[in-house]
């Protein structure tokens, strides 16, 4: 209970939940899973009756096969992981309102997109194609970006203008998974 409540207090303080105390029409139970890092918890929505209601956003995920046949003819790549990507998009206050969970210690709704929205993945790869998507030799699969190039030279360019759109869009990468 400790580290749940740990993990609660660190999502308070990095504003992706706030407490609620007013009524809500969705409350939504609370799944926790351990990261990769066992001192760690993921803390998720399970918003089985909330998904039912709503209404998907189709936007074409692109997958690792459609990738690998763009990258037969370079040399140098990276891939670039995006730190709790889904936290980095905000919510408007009305879709913040359907993401209230339960926990022992009351109420509390994310301010961020929660892991569990089935419309999630499609959010995020737009978000990320509008982000990223039109710089040559950036190849996008849901949190992770590939970049590849001919050259060395091409390559760090590549990589300076990633950067310098994600600092302008205060999009973060994760640093422990850059390859």
């Amino acid at each position: 209970m400790d580290r749940l409540r740990d993990t609660l207090d660190d999502l308070l303080k990095t504003d992706v939940i706030k407490p609620v105390k007013e009524p809500t029409t969705w409350v939504n139970s609370l799944v926790i899973t351990e990261k990769k890092d066992k001192n760690k918890l993921r803390v998720c929505l399970d918003p089985t009756d909330l998904n039912k209601a709503i209404l998907r956003q189709h936007y074409l995920i692109t997958t690792a096969d459609e990738v690998l046949c763009k990258l037969s003819e370079k040399k140098i790549f990276s891939v670039l992981d995006e730190k709790d990507g889904y936290w980095q998009i905000k919510l408007d206050k009305e879709s913040s309102f359907l993401c209230t969970f339960n926990t022992p210690w009351g109420r509390y709704r994310f301010k961020r997109l929660p892991f569990g929205i089935k419309s999630a993945s499609e959010v995020f790869q737009q978000r990320n194609c509008e982000k990223f998507g039109d710089i040559a030799g950036v190849h996008i699969i849901a949190d992770d970006m590939i970049t590849a190039a001919s050259t060395e030279q091409e390559h760090d360019e590549i990589l300076h203008n990633v950067m310098t759109r994600a600092k302008e869009a205060n999009v973060k990468f994760n640093k422990d998974k850059l390859q």
